[in-house]
């Protein structure tokens, strides 16, 4: 009598795709506030909004976390100190209501650049800004890079 084998079975593709996402769900905590750093980092000119000229030096802004970039939606930046890269602390924040927006978009917005009006000044802002996105894969040396471009400093 000839002994047959029976063929392996391999689990269901619906049964893969549970077991993945209740091990994401179970891991998550652990790796996901890690992997959040996200901003919008560029520069700046503060400008008079009657003739468009410069009041200012260049100006390195950076926002905490995303921002919707519309007309007449706030967005709040903060300056960044040459020397290190990191949020000046000294300097407050400038809240800017846009009045002209451009986006563009790679797949999705990654840069914006336009106009808008500085909060309790009488000047304007003009601004360019790259979008700092969190990492699609779990990439350590992209998220410290992140975290300087946003300037939070290293973690190490």
């Amino acid at each position: 009598m000839v002994k047959r084998r029976l063929p392996r079975s391999r689990p269901a593709p619906w049964l893969v795709g549970l077991i993945v996402l209740v091990v994401a769900q179970v891991w998550a905590p652990a790796w996901a506030p890690a992997w959040a750093v996200e901003c919008w980092r560029g520069w700046g000119y503060r400008v008079d909004p009657g003739t468009r000229t410069y009041k200012s030096e260049e100006l390195l802004l950076v926002t905490k976390g995303p921002a919707t970039w519309r007309t007449g939606v706030p967005v709040e930046l903060h300056r960044l100190d040459r020397a290190s890269g990191a949020i000046d602390a000294a300097a407050a924040p400038l809240t800017v209501v846009p009045a002209g927006v451009r986006t563009y978009y790679r797949g999705r917005a990654n840069y914006v650049d336009g106009r808008g009006a500085i909060v309790g000044s009488g000047d304007e802002l003009v601004f360019g800004l790259s979008h700092v996105a969190p990492p699609v894969a779990a990439l350590e040396a992209l998220d410290d890079f992140n975290r300087w471009a946003c300037g939070l400093g290293e973690t190490r």
